[in-house]
C-alpha cells in the first residue's frame, strides 16, 4: 500500500482480516521511513473524522492496529503527544468507536516515550466521557490492563490526580461480573492499594471488593481459563486486607459471613481474618480479638462435625496469637482470654470439651511458650499427684498412683499434650526458659509412672503408658535436671535389661548421650557393657538396639564398637551370642551413612576379619554364616571398583567351596561384586566346585538344601555376569553337558541347578536359553523329574530379591515369555496339566502388555487352569483373569459363560482360603461388565454364594458378602448409582 490513498484505505476497510494486513504493511513501511505518523494520520483523516460511524470504527481500528504493530521506541515525543491528543479526543466520540480507541490508546501507553503529561488526558476524559462497565468484557479487560499499566509507570502523575483517579478507579471495577477480568483485578489492584492515598476513598475501595465475599463461581468446562474459585477467593482477601484502613469493616465482614451455614463461606472467612491478622498490626486487630474470639469460639469450642472448619479455625487463633508475640501486653491479653476458656476443661481428660481444649492449648502455645506453658503445665499438675513409695517387700523402691489422680487411659492423654507442649517450645526455642520448678514435678510423675511394675512381666504393665511416658521425657530432655536424670538412668537400666518387656528407649538415650555424654557412659553404657554377659539374649538384643544409635556420636563411638567386637570376633563365644553380635554389625552396616560404612572398614579391617571368623578353625553354625555373608555383601559394596576387585581376588583363591564356611564367604564376597569386575581367571573352578556343590547328595536336611541354594544362586549370579567370549562359552558348555549327564541319571538336584542357571542366562539374554527351555520342555513328560522340571519354570520366572544380576537384557520376560510358548505350544493345545503348570509360571512374569497382546492365545489356557486341582496355579490365573476383568476387557466380557461358573466353583475350595477369596473377588469385579450381561447369571451367582456366606474363615466371609451385595444390586438403581 505504498503510497498510502484513500483508496487504498477504503479497501482495507472491505473486512476485519485486510484492516490487519493493511495495517501490517503502513507499520512496515512507517518504520522503514517511507513516510511518518503524522502522515499516516493525516492521509487517514478522511475517516478519522468522517460524518459516517462506521468509517470512523474503521479507521481508529486501522490507526490502533498500525501502533501495535510498531516497536515501543520508535515513536518520539511529539510524534505520541500528537497521537495522544487524538485519541484523547476520540474518547468523547460514539459509543461504538471507543473500542477501536481502547485498542489504540492500550498500544500508546506502553510507548516509551510517551509524555507524562498525557497520561492525567486521556483519564480524565475517559472517567469523564464513557463508563467502563458499559463495554464488552475484553474492552473492560484491556482498559484495566491499561490502569494496571499506568499505575506502575506514573505513579507521580497518578498521585497528581488527587482523588481524579482513584474514583474513576472504583467507578471502572464497580459491577464487574466476568471472572477473567476479576481474576486480573483482583491480581493487581493489592499492589496499587499500598502504592496509593485512598483518600476519603476508603470505605468505597473497600465496598467494591466486599460485594463479592464469599466467592460464588463455578468454573465452566467450556471456559478454557484455569480460573479456580479457591484462587479467586484467595486473591480477593488479599485485596480485602489491602490497607490498613480496612480493618474497620474487614473482621465485621468477616464475622458476619461466619454465620453463615455455608461450610465454604465458614472457611472463606476463617482465610480472611487470618491473613487480617498477618496485615494487620496486633495493635489495629487489638480491638477486634473480643468480637473475632467469641464468633471462633462457636466453631472450634466445643467444635463441629466439620474439620476442615475445626483446623482452619486453630490456624486462624494460631496465627493471631503469634502475631501477637512481639507485643508482650497484647499476647498476654489475648492468651488470658483464650486460656481463661479452656483450661477448666482442660483437666478433666473424660470432658467432651477435652479434646478441643487440648488443641486450642496447644495453639496458645504455639502462640506464646513461655507464657501459654507454665498455666497449662499448671493445670495438668492440680492431679498429676504421682507419689512414690517406700519399698517393696524386696527392699526396691516401687511407684504408686493416688486414687484421686488421673487414671492409666487419662494420664495417656495428658502426657501425650505434655509431650507436644514440650516439642513446641522447644521449637521456638523456649523449653529451656520454662519454669524449672514445674518442669521438675512434670518429670518426678513422669519417671514414677515408669517405675510402675517395673519389675513385674510384660503383661502386667500398661505399655502404651510407658510410651507416653517416655515420649514426653524424650522432648524435654535439655531441662531434665540432675537428680532426676540419676534416677532416669536407673529406670533406663531396669526398661532396657527387662528380660520380657520391649520398649525402645532409643531416641531418649541418643538425646541424652547428645547432652549429657559422660552421664550417659558412666551410668549406662559401661554398666550394659560390664554386666552383658549376663544378660539373657532377649536382652542382649535390646542392649545392642539401643546403643548401636549411639555410634554415631563421637563420645561413645569406640566403647559401643568395641562390645560389637568383641562378641562378634572373640575367641569362644557362644554361637547364639555370636550370631546377636553379628546381626547387631548387620543392623549397624545397614544404616545410609556410605561414610560410616567405608570408616568401619577402612579403621577395623572388618572384611579380612569376618573371612578370619568364618574359616576359622572352630565351626560356625548356618545362621552366622549367613549374618557373615550379609555383612561382606554390605561392606563390600560400598567400596570402590578397585578395592572391591583387590578384596575379591585376594580371598578367592583360598577358597574351597566345597566347605559351608568358604560358601557363604564366596557368597558375601560376589555377592554385590560391581559389574565392571572380570572374573574370568576363576570362572572355571567356580562354576565347577559351585555345580558339584548343588549336585551334592551326601545329606537330605535343611542345612544341606541352604547350602546348595547358596550355590544355585552364586551361579546364576556368576553366569549372568560372564563376559560373552570363547573361553568362557567354553565352561559354561561343560557345566550344562555335566548337567545333562546327570538328568540323565535322573538326578533331580541337576533340574533345579539347570533351572537356576537358565535364570542367569536369560536376564542377560543368552542365545543358550533356547537348548536349556528345550531340556527342560521335555522333561515334563519324564516319568520321575517331572515335578522338579515344573518347579524350574517356576524359579526361572520368579523375582528373587536375594540375587544380583548385573547384566539385565532389555525386555527378557517378553523374550522368555515368547520362547516358552512356542516350546510348550503343542503340548499346552493338548492341555497337559504339567505343560500347563509350567506355562502359568512363566505367565505370571510376562508384562501385562505382553498378555493383553496374546489374549487370544493364553485365554483358553487360563480358563482351563482353573480347572485343575493346583492351589499355586489356581492362585496365578485367578489374579491374572482379575486384573483383564478389572480392566473391563472385552475378550473376557464375551467369555464370562465359562468363567463364571469356574468361579463359583472355586469359591468352594477347601484347599485354599486364597483361591477361594481370590474366586469372590474375580466374580465381583465381573459385575463392572455391562447389566444386560450379567443379568442371566445373576439368579445363579446368588443362590451359590450362599456356600461361602458360611465359610469358616472371616476374610472369605467378608468376600462373599462383598460379592453377592454386588451381584444382588446388578440391574437396580442402586448399581447405576
Amino acid at each position: 500500500m505504498t503510497p498510502l490513498t484513500q483508496n487504498g484505505i477504503e479497501e482495507a476497510f472491505a473486512s476485519e482480516d485486510a484492516l490487519k494486513h493493511a495495517a501490517t504493511k503502513v507499520s512496515t513501511n512507517i518504520i522503514n521511513g517511507v513516510y511518518d505518523i503524522s502522515h499516516v494520520v493525516e492521509q487517514m483523516g478522511f475517516a478519522l473524522t468522517s460524518p459516517t460511524l462506521e468509517q470512523r470504527v474503521n479507521g481508529t481500528k486501522l490507526l490502533s492496529f498500525v501502533l501495535q504493530g510498531l516497536p515501543k521506541d520508535y515513536l518520539d515525543r511529539k510524534q505520541l503527544e500528537f497521537v495522544a491528543d487524538f485519541y484523547t479526543d476520540r474518547l468523547k466520540d460514539q459509543h461504538s468507536v471507543l473500542p477501536a480507541v481502547i485498542d489504540g490508546i492500550h498500544a500508546l501507553v506502553e510507548m516509551k516515550e510517551l509524555p507524562a503529561e498525557c497520561v492525567p488526558k486521556i483519564l480524565n476524559t475517559f472517567f469523564k466521557h464513557t463508563s467502563c462497565q458499559s463495554h464488552q468484557r475484553a474492552e473492560r479487560g484491556k482498559w484495566f490492563k491499561i490502569l494496571k499499566f499506568l499505575a506502575e509507570q506514573y505513579e507521580k502523575e497518578l498521585k497528581q490526580m488527587s482523588g481524579d483517579f482513584m474514583y474513576g478507579l472504583i467507578n471502572s471495577i464497580d459491577g464487574e461480573r466476568d471472572p477473567r477480568n476479576l481474576d486480573f483485578i483482583f491480581t493487581f489492584m493489592p499492589d496499587l492499594i499500598k502504592r496509593f492515598s485512598l483518600l476519603h476513598l476508603g470505605e468505597e475501595m473497600f465496598e467494591i471488593f466486599a460485594c463479592y465475599f464469599p466467592i460464588d463461581f463455578t468454573p465452566s468446562r467450556e471456559d478454557p481459563s484455569d480460573i479456580s474459585r479457591d484462587n479467586l477467593a484467595a486473591k480477593l482477601a488479599d485485596c480485602l486486607v489491602a490497607s490498613p484502613e480496612f480493618i474497620e469493616w474487614v473482621v465485621p465482614l468477616a464475622l458476619e459471613k461466619l454465620e453463615s451455614d455455608l461450610v465454604v463461606a465458614k472457611l472463606d472467612s476463617l482465610d480472611l481474618l487470618r491473613k487480617s491478622a498477618l496485615k494487620f498490626t496486633p495493635k489495629l486487630l487489638s480491638q477486634h480479638f473480643e468480637p473475632i474470639w467469641t464468633a471462633l469460639k462457636n466453631e472450634i469450642f466445643p467444635g463441629g462435625d466439620n474439620t476442615d472448619i475445626f483446623s482452619g479455625g486453630l490456624v486462624l487463633l494460631r496465627t493471631i496469637l503469634e502475631q501477637a508475640c512481639s507485643t508482650p501486653d497484647i499476647s498476654h491479653s489475648y492468651q488470658t482470654t483464650v486460656l481463661g476458656t479452656i483450661l477448666p476443661h482442660l483437666s478433666d481428660v473424660n470432658q467432651r470439651l477435652y479434646n478441643p481444649s487440648a488443641a486450642i492449648a496447644l495453639v496458645c502455645v504455639a502462640g506464646d511458650p513461655l507464657f501459654a506453658s507454665g498455666r497449662i503445665l499448671n493445670t495438668f499438675l492440680l492431679k498429676l499427684n504421682t507419689k512414690i513409695a517406700s519399698t517393696d517387700r524386696e527392699g526396691k523402691e516401687e511407684a504408686s498412683t493416688d486414687t484421686s489422680s488421673y487414671n492409666e487411659e487419662q494420664r495417656i492423654k495428658v502426657y501425650t499434650i505434655i509431650a507436644q507442649l514440650f516439642k513446641i517450645a522447644a521449637l521456638r526455642n523456649c523449653l529451656e526458659q520454662l519454669n524449672k520448678e514445674t518442669c521438675e514435678q512434670i518429670h518426678a510423675d513422669v519417671i514414677g509412672v515408669l517405675r510402675l511394675k517395673i519389675n513385674s512381666d510384660a503383661q502386667e504393665q500398661n505399655i502404651d503408658l510407658k510410651h507416653a511416658a517416655l515420649s514426653v521425657l524424650t522432648e524435654s530432655v535439655p531441662v531434665i535436671s540432675e537428680p532426676k536424670r540419676a534416677l532416669l538412668y536407673k529406670v533406663l537400666l531396669q526398661l532396657v535389661t527387662h528380660d520380657s518387656l520391649e520398649l525402645r528407649c532409643i531416641e531418649l538415650l541418643e538425646l541424652l548421650g547428645a547432652c549429657h555424654p559422660v552421664e550417659v557412659q558412666s551410668n549406662c553404657i559401661d554398666v550394659l557393657a560390664r554386666n552383658f554377659s549376663i544378660y539373657p539374649n532377649f536382652v542382649k538384643r535390646k542392649v545392642f538396639q539401643h546403643l548401636l544409635p549411639l555410634v554415631v556420636q563421637a563420645a561413645f563411638t569406640s566403647r559401643v564398637l568395641d562390645l560389637v567386637w568383641y562378641y562378634a570376633f572373640g575367641h569362644d563365644i557362644p554361637h547364639d551370642v555370636q550370631l546377636i553380635a553379628l546381626e547387631a554389625l548387620n543392623m549397624l552396616l545397614n544404616s545410609n551413612d556410605k561414610c560410616l560404612i567405608v570408616e568401619l572398614q577402612t579403621n577395623n579391617c572388618l572384611i579380612a576379619k569376618l573371612v578370619a571368623l568364618a574359616l576359622g578353625p572352630a565351626p560356625l553354625t548356618i545362621p552366622v554364616l549367613e549374618q557373615i555373608a550379609a555383612a561382606l555383601c554390605r561392606i563390600e559394596q560400598h567400596l570402590s571398583v578397585s578395592e572391591q576387585y583387590i578384596i575379591a581376588t585376594e580371598y578367592l583363591s583360598q577358597l574351597k567351596l566345597q566347605s559351608a564356611a568358604h560358601l557363604y564367604v564366596a557368597k558375601g564376597l560376589l555377592g554385590r561384586l560391581h559389574q565392571d569386575i572380570t572374573l574370568d581367571d576363576f570362572l572355571e573352578w567356580l562354576l565347577r566346585d559351585l555345580t558339584q556343590v548343588s549336585l551334592s547328595t551326601d545329606e537330605v536336611d535343611d542345612k544341606k538344601e541352604n547350602i546348595r541354594t547358596v550355590a544355585r544362586q552364586l551361579l546364576c549370579s556368576l553366569v549372568n555376569r560372564i563376559e560373552e567370549n570363547e573361553k568362557n562359552r567354553s565352561n559354561l558348555n561343560k557345566i550344562l553337558a555335566m548337567l545333562k549327564n546327570q538328568i540323565k541319571d535322573e538326578n533331580a538336584f541337576a533340574v533345579e541347578t539347570l533351572a537356576w542357571l537358565a535364570k542367569g542366562l536369560i536376564v542377560c539374554g543368552s542365545e543358550l536359553i533356547a537348548e536349556i527351555i528345550e531340556t527342560l520342555t521335555e522333561l515334563l513328560d519324564h516319568p520321575t523329574l517331572a515335578s522338579g522340571a515344573t518347579t524350574a519354570f517356576e524359579i526361572i520366572a520368579a523375582e528373587c530379591d536375594e540375587l544380583f544380576l548385573t547384566r539385565v537384557k532389555f525386555l527378557y520376560k517378553q523374550k522368555l515369555f515368547v520362547v516358552v510358548l512356542n516350546k510348550l505350544g503343542a503340548k499346552l493345545e493338548a492341555h497337559s496339566e504339567r505343560h500347563l503348570i509350567a506355562f502359568i509360571y512363566v505367565l505370571k512374569s510376562a508384562p501385562h502388555v505382553v498378555q493383553k497382546m496374546n489374549i487370544e492365545k493364553i485365554g483358553p489356557l487360563l480358563f482351563k487352569s482353573l480347572e485343575y486341582d493346583h492351589t499355586n496355579m489356581l492362585c496365578i490365573s485367578l489374579d491374572i483373569c482379575e486384573r483383564f476383568v478389572a480392566a473391563g476387557d472385552e475378550y473376557f466380557l464375551r467369555h464370562l459363560n465359562h468363567m463364571i461358573p469356574s468361579c463359583l466353583q472355586l469359591a468352594k475350595y477347601q484347599k485354599s482360603m486364597k483361591v477361594r477369596i481370590g474366586a469372590l473377588n474375580l466374580l465381583h469385579d465381573i459385575t463392572k461388565y455391562p447389566t444386560h450381561v450379567l443379568l442371566t447369571h445373576k439368579l445363579d451367582v446368588v443362590l451359590e454364594l450362599a456356600v461361602p456366606l458360611d465359610d469358616r474363615k472371616r476374610l472369605v466371609r467378608n468376600a462373599a458378602v462383598r460379592t453377592r451385595n454386588a451381584w444382588y444390586l446388578v440391574g437396580t438403581n442402586a448399581a447405576s448409582e
